[in-house]
């Protein structure tokens, strides 16, 4: 089980701190970031000058830019009915480097399998997962999921458990 830790909701400062203490396995999302613009000059900083190389926003070709310097852009949509999903897939670019984080999470399996296959991989199930059994059951769909600490805790102990 591969484990990271999305960044979201902080000020510039602390993201700093956080990265400089060791970026590996750290993903941004880059238009929660207080003090930092989310276009392209916020991006090459965190990728840049904080190593990040996954970086989740609502901004399509800011991921495209993303991956174009050859780290990991993830567009974030909000999936709360068909016609968003649809509207956030017209501008998606789907390309090598860009994924999808699908959020409220447990929506993935609720859409249909065609639907399922217009998503750009890897998907990341986001937000609304609060059990460790509906982690592993979106895993079945998707490639990630976003959880919480409790949650967590609760899949590594089963990880556990299960060897």
């Amino acid at each position: 089980m591969e484990v990271g830790i999305l960044l979201r909701d902080l000020d510039l400062m602390t993201l700093i701190s956080v990265a400089e203490a060791g970026s590996e396995g750290i993903a941004v999302d880059l238009d929660s970031v207080d003090g930092l613009n989310a276009d392209n000059a916020g991006a090459r900083f965190v990728m840049g000058r904080l190593g990040v190389r996954v970086v989740m926003t609502r901004r399509p070709a800011l991921a495209a830019f993303v991956a174009d310097a050859g780290c990991l852009g993830l567009v974030h949509v909000l999936a709360f009915d068909s016609t968003g999903l649809t509207r956030a897939l017209e501008n998606h670019p789907d390309r090598q480097g860009v994924g999808t984080v699908i959020s409220p999470g447990p929506v993935l399996s609720h859409l249909t399998a065609g639907d399922l296959e217009r998503l750009p991989r890897p998907i990341v199930a986001y937000g609304l997962i609060d059990t460790p059994g509906r982690a592993r059951q979106l895993l079945t769909i998707a490639d990630s999921v976003v959880v919480g600490p409790d949650c967590a805790r609760g899949l590594v102990e089963g990880a556990r458990v299960n060897r």
